[in-house]
């Protein structure tokens, strides 16, 4: 997936104290980071920035250095839909090289009893620029008859085949997303015993500090982290659902290093 520096007006540094939500545009390629993540733990395209933008069933738009800009929704074209739901899902993550160390009473511990008093999880990225990414529950909202609107897409007068239509939204619940900056970035969540023990730190009753900046900061909100994206073939027009290809896509060179190369003359 291709990188590069990102500018300043694509996501600006945001502070929204009273939702707890933070974002540093202080990393290179961090849209294109976490898409990696989302799709290989959820196998949908990132929603970008996560939790905190807005998505619909029905938008639709382009991949801009790894993040999907919506242009606006096909009902616009006239295009009905079919909504349904899917199964709930969850995602745990945290990045290799993270030590989780359980704290009750002041004393280390290797599970949180319920109704323990001082309970603290503390994570220690060791690495630079890891992630960690919780939700228990993440609901699947989906367009249920995705071949009849791609039949009508098709047909349509002014659709453009290289727009990406949402067809699957995962809204998460309690949701944490952070990524650190620097490496031996200490984070601790303490309070709600209950909610610590089952690991779900994105409660409203979980507490949470830091001991070094922080490059994306989203804890306990809900919102939508995935979006499942198709497009029409450019050539013949049937549906092509966007995952390892979105990668492909959306790459603007080729990185010659690992090719042998012929000679041009």
């Amino acid at each position: 997936m291709a990188s590069g520096n990102k500018s300043n007006h694509q996501y600006p540094g945001i502070n929204f104290n009273t939702q707890f939500i933070t974002i540093k545009n202080t990393i290179m390629g961090l849209p294109n980071q976490f898409n990696d993540i989302i799709q290989k733990d959820l196998n949908v395209h990132a929603a970008w920035l996560p939790i905190t933008q807005n998505y619909n069933l029905g938008d639709y738009g382009l991949i801009a250095d790894g993040v999907f800009s919506k242009l606006g929704n096909i009902k616009e074209f006239n295009v009905p839909f079919e909504q349904t739901t899917g199964p709930s899902v969850s995602i745990d993550y945290s990045s290799a090289n993270t030590r989780v160390t359980k704290f009750a009473g002041g004393a280390e511990v290797s599970t949180i009893p319920a109704g323990a008093i001082d309970a603290k999880i503390s994570f220690l990225f060791e690495k630079a620029q890891s992630f960690l990414i919780k939700s228990p529950v993440i609901n699947v909202s989906a367009i249920e008859n995705v071949q009849q609107v791609a039949a009508k897409l098709k047909n349509t007068k002014g659709w453009r085949r290289k727009w990406k239509v949402v067809y699957q939204i995962y809204f998460a619940q309690d949701a944490v997303v952070i990524s650190t900056v620097d490496a031996d970035t200490e984070i601790s969540f303490s309070g709600n015993a209950s909610a610590l023990k089952d690991l779900k730190i994105g409660n409203a009753g979980v507490e949470f500090s830091a001991k070094k900046k922080l490059g994306l900061d989203i804890q306990g909100k809900a919102g939508v982290i995935g979006l499942g994206l198709f497009k029409l073939k450019l050539i013949g027009g049937n549906t092509v659902f966007m995952s390892e290809e979105e990668k492909k896509q959306t790459d603007v060179f080729e990185d010659l290093n690992k090719v042998v190369l012929e000679n041009d003359l």
